[in-house]
């Protein structure tokens, strides 16, 4: 079997890919892991950044002998891949599905301002209680703050310019929700236009949240990129 690894998103964690794991995993041997601040490693008071993610990743697939693996990253997580096959050529290829690959000081200050956990508590008690779930009552608040930090330094400055996307030479799908109102579809296309060999996969009704997204049909899409 080919060794697919999948790498979640922002304020998610591994357990994100529990339905999508059961079924790739007829196909893929798959690897999962949580990024620091998330899930099983919330404890960690280290501070988030795309390069930190990264070194972790490498050290994950040094670990399990996972180079030349293909990768599914999700949100951040498709960022996160992007960023490390570019220093190292680690991946064979790479699907992305709601990555914001294009921040500026105002888009980063909007989602910032998202991730106060005081509002979201008192406005959006559900979506509280599964961040508590997620990462634990202790750790939940320090990640928003974290993460809140991590997106106003991308829009200063930004671990992945317009350039560096000339230098992701394996084959990458840009996958997207059409309803997906995080990511505009004109960076999708802006990113896949800088890319040597990549490719666009709009998702029919489909919105960013992961959980949102519909199992069978990213499925059907990894499966069918991926065996290209």
């Amino acid at each position: 079997m080919q060794k697919l690894l999948l790498l979640h998103g922002a304020l998610g964690c591994q357990r994100d890919f529990d339905a999508l794991r059961a079924l790739l995993s007829k196909t893929y041997e798959c690897y999962t892991f949580d990024f620091i601040g998330h899930g099983t490693q919330a404890q960690q008071k280290t501070a988030l950044s795309i390069p930190a993610f990264a070194d972790q990743t490498k050290h994950f697939i040094v670990q399990n002998n996972l180079q030349n693996a293909l990768v599914f990253g999700y949100s951040m997580g498709g960022y996160v891949a992007t960023y490390l096959h570019k220093h190292t050529g680690y991946f064979s290829k790479i699907y992305t599905l709601g990555t914001k690959f294009i921040w500026q000081p105002e888009s980063a200050q909007q989602e910032a301002s998202m991730l106060n956990p005081k509002a979201i508590a008192e406005k959006a008690p559900t979506y509280a209680a599964h961040l508590i779930n997620k990462h634990g009552a202790p750790f939940w608040e320090a990640l928003l703050q974290k993460t809140a930090e991590m997106m106003l330094g991308l829009g200063q400055n930004p671990a992945l310019t317009l350039s560096d996307f000339k230098d992701v030479a394996c084959p990458i799908a840009i996958g997207l929700g059409d309803r997906d109102k995080m990511i505009p579809l004109t960076d999708a296309v802006a990113i896949k236009n800088q890319l040597p060999n990549a490719c666009l996969d709009i998702l029919p009704y489909t919105q960013h949240p992961i959980d949102r997204v519909k199992t069978d049909l990213l499925a059907a899409r990894l499966k069918y990129f991926f065996d290209l």
